[in-house]
């Protein structure tokens, strides 16, 4: 629920709307896919295979979608589901909608039948395995956590050692992973590497269940995350910080458009700030959480009530001023919502009905 990406989600907005024409932005999916527990779970897909990437060749425009599309050829690494092929139809090539494939990468393709072509798209759980530098998501597990679950879901036993310290390489030789098993399990310490040599991140793993501290680092060397973990699951406060990375293709459009000059970018950029955090109970409920801006201003805060499943969300000016409440219950609004003010004076307000629907509205005059 609470999984934060790497990147500034403002910043990267900003550098698409600035970069990209606004026709092209226009790539919107719904829908949340649930981890896969058996071979039922890809009833609606004809193919399902870890692939490496070979080709891509975008095809001519066609009249009948306002979408580029691409032949995708590729070399089956395992198969989970469908007839060998060698190639595949990439819809949403060239736009919002591309999904960023490389040749060279290793991806978890999961395509439907169209018109008698095997398609993918990025509206599909189609999900990168390995990029073509031979670097996998040990992070987050985007890739990993399918491989394991349709390996899973078709009695396919996991490749790993029973005992010792395992080792794994990037394609160069530069150390990727290390960790400890026992009796076929994890046990004991993690250790993951970026290419470049510095640690990515460090964990405690009791019978292959996380356990204790875990942490994350960017490729720079600085904190990207801490978490805390019983027995698997999340406790205690885990924190997420802002990257103090300059990336240079943005440098000059953060001058012009945000700050003043370069030095008062990097006196902003070379702070450790927190961007986000979260507060979990014994249980791993989540208690409360916060965002923050790069200059430490708080930005939002939401109070949980997980047994009635109910939250209150808290939105503030920049002056540290409250901006809005307002509540959910059962992921519909819930009872009065209020505005104000920088100066703290309360404008509009509302309530919501039994449906979530919005009554009394009041707006001072």
């Amino acid at each position: 629920m609470h999984q934060i990406m790497l990147k500034s989600v403002l910043l990267s907005l900003i550098f698409v709307l600035l970069c990209v024409p606004m026709h092209l932005v226009a790539c919107s999916c719904s829908g949340n896919f649930q981890r896969i527990k058996s071979q039922q779970d890809l009833n609606s897909y004809a193919f399902v295979a870890l692939v490496k990437i070979t080709s891509e060749t975008i095809n001519p425009p066609s009249n009948a979608s306002s979408f580029r599309e691409a032949t995708l050829g590729f070399k089956i690494i395992e198969k989970f589901k469908g007839k060998d092929t060698d190639e595949i139809i990439e819809r949403g090539v060239l736009s919002s909608c591309d999904m960023g494939i490389n040749v060279g990468d290793e991806w978890v393709l999961f395509a439907t039948a169209h018109t008698g072509k095997l398609v993918i798209s990025a509206c599909n759980r189609n999900v990168r395995y390995r990029d073509k530098d031979g670097v996998h998501d040990w992070h987050y597990k985007d890739g990993i956590q399918e491989v394991e679950d349709l390996r899973s879901a078709h009695g396919r036993r996991q490749k790993r050692p029973k005992d010792g310290i395992s080792h794994q390489y990037y394609p160069d030789g530069k150390i990727e992973i290390e960790e400890t098993f026992h009796d076929g399990l994890r046990n004991g310490a993690r250790t993951v590497y970026h290419r470049n040599g510095k640690v990515w991140g460090k964990q405690t793993y009791v019978r292959d269940s996380l356990q204790g501290k875990s942490e994350w680092f960017f490729p720079s060397g600085q904190l990207y995350d801490q978490k805390f973990y019983r027995n698997g699951i999340l406790i205690n406060l885990s924190r997420v910080y802002h990257d103090t990375t300059i990336i240079d293709r943005w440098k000059h459009r953060l001058i012009q458009d945000f700050y003043l000059t370069e030095d008062s970018l990097r006196k902003t950029f070379s702070r450790i700030q927190v961007w986000h955090e979260a507060l979990y109970d014994y249980n791993g409920k989540i208690v409360l959480s916060r965002e923050y801006s790069r200059w430490g201003k708080i930005r939002q805060e939401t109070v949980y009530h997980p047994e009635e499943n109910y939250i209150t969300s808290v939105y503030y000016h920049d002056n540290g001023q409250v901006k809005v409440i307002q509540h959910h219950k059962d992921y519909k609004n819930f009872g009065h919502y209020q505005e104000y003010d920088p100066e703290g004076n309360p404008t509009k307000s509302w309530d919501y009905d039994t449906n979530g629907r919005q009554i009394n509205l009041h707006i001072p005059r």
